[in-house]
């Protein structure tokens, strides 16, 4: 009995010692999605609480910084709100982002005829006429890389952040908010 819990013991050290190796050789980081630039161009709204016509220009960044792995991205759902209501879904076909590189992913938002609650309505005029329009921007994405030559990771990354636009006015994004608008 001692001889097969001293093995067990002497086999659970070298299995964590070849994990630990691994992590340090490798440096695994999590492949993220990073809002890089927005702008929001048109928004036409009527005071019934319908957006007649938002025109708005994304980009989200995905972002690899692992230096030996490839990252795939696949399922990404993402979808832009305001106070609640969903306005425009931005979905994007899978793709592979080389190791220590990003791929921009351009989004020309366009929609017409959501129609606002009584607090959405609220919400909106108070915005308009702060001059500061406040959009959330929140989805996901499934990511997958691996690291060394047997481990595979898959997990979903998660984006949620609110992206406050000078509007009217130049219609940029403001420059905190963007910055902070990554997955996780």
């Amino acid at each position: 009995m001692v001889i097969l819990c001293t093995v067990l013991a002497i086999g659970v050290i070298v299995a964590g010692v070849a994990v630990f190796a691994v992590y340090i050789f490798f440096k695994p980081k999590m492949p993220c999605l990073v809002v890089s630039d927005a702008h929001l161009v048109l928004l036409q709204y009527d005071q019934g609480g319908t957006v007649q016509n938002l025109q708005m220009s994304i980009t989200v960044r995905a972002e690899n910084n692992n230096s030996k792995a490839d990252a795939a991205f696949s399922s990404i759902d993402l979808a832009l709100g305001f106070h609640g209501a969903d306005i425009v879904l931005l979905r994007a076909e899978p793709f592979v982002v080389a190791r220590n590189s990003s791929l921009p992913l351009q989004y020309n938002v366009l929609a017409v005829g959501p129609t606002l609650d009584l607090d959405g309505m609220r919400a909106m005029d108070e915005s308009l006429k702060a001059g500061m329009v406040p959009f959330d921007l929140f989805g996901k994405a499934r990511t997958r890389w691996k690291v060394g030559v047997f481990v595979k990771l898959r997990y979903w990354t998660r984006i949620s952040c609110r992206l406050r636009f000078f509007f009217p006015g130049n219609g940029t994004v403001v420059p905190t908010d963007r910055d902070r608008c990554r997955s996780r």
